[in-house]
């Protein structure tokens, strides 16, 4: 790798640096391009030449953090064929991860809201996942996806109630998943029987 080229890296890495810790300090929306310019030590026109906007680094922050999360959560869960316990799975992984990048996750989620983008695409991804286990145990594509797209309506659900409260992590927020989900639970255990 050339100088140049290492040189650019490190800058680039000393603004997400320095921007991670200022957001999280003093938050997401009150913290400037000008003051990450600032906190780095370069101009504001270098950060506009690694990051298009505050948004973008946002993105990149929380982005880079929730692959760590991910990577470090593999293995930790036993393969399931049951769609419920999979949803759990995903719920037990993320929601902490939720909680820990409240702000971020907020921008984030208007932002794909608004734009479509890593929440819908992350929905469409549990839905799937959801919907090849029921088909799994012999429930026709078509039940399939409306139970996983019921299933996925509920995490949804539990998702902006514990978005308000900032609070993703207490025990009742997995009991009303399982609690909104038993209708699919059972389904799928008949299914299973059958």
């Amino acid at each position: 790798m050339s100088r140049r080229v290492q040189q650019k890296a490190n800058t680039r890495a000393k603004i997400k640096q320095v921007a991670k810790q200022a957001f999280f300090e003093q938050g997401v929306e009150v913290t400037t391009t000008r003051e990450i310019s600032r906190l780095a030590g370069v101009a504001v026109g270098t950060f506009f030449v690694h990051f298009q906007d505050k948004l973008d680094l946002v993105k990149e922050i929380y982005f880079d953090a929730l692959d760590e999360t991910l990577s470090a959560s593999v293995g930790l869960h036993p393969p399931t064929t049951s769609p419920t316990e999979y949803l759990s799975q995903i719920v037990t992984t993320l929601f902490p991860f939720y909680e820990q990048y409240d702000e971020f996750t907020r921008v984030i989620l208007v932002d794909s809201v608004l734009n479509g983008g890593f929440h819908s695409q992350q929905m469409a991804s549990i839905k799937q996942g959801i919907a090849k286990r029921f088909e799994a145990v012999g429930v026709d594509a078509k039940t399939a996806l409306i139970f996983s797209e019921n299933m996925t309506a509920n995490y949804w659900l539990v998702f902006m109630e514990c978005l308000p409260a900032k609070s993703f992590t207490s025990s009742a927020v997995l009991q009303r998943l399982e609690t909104l989900n038993l209708p699919f639970k059972v389904s799928f255990e008949n299914a299973a029987r059958a």
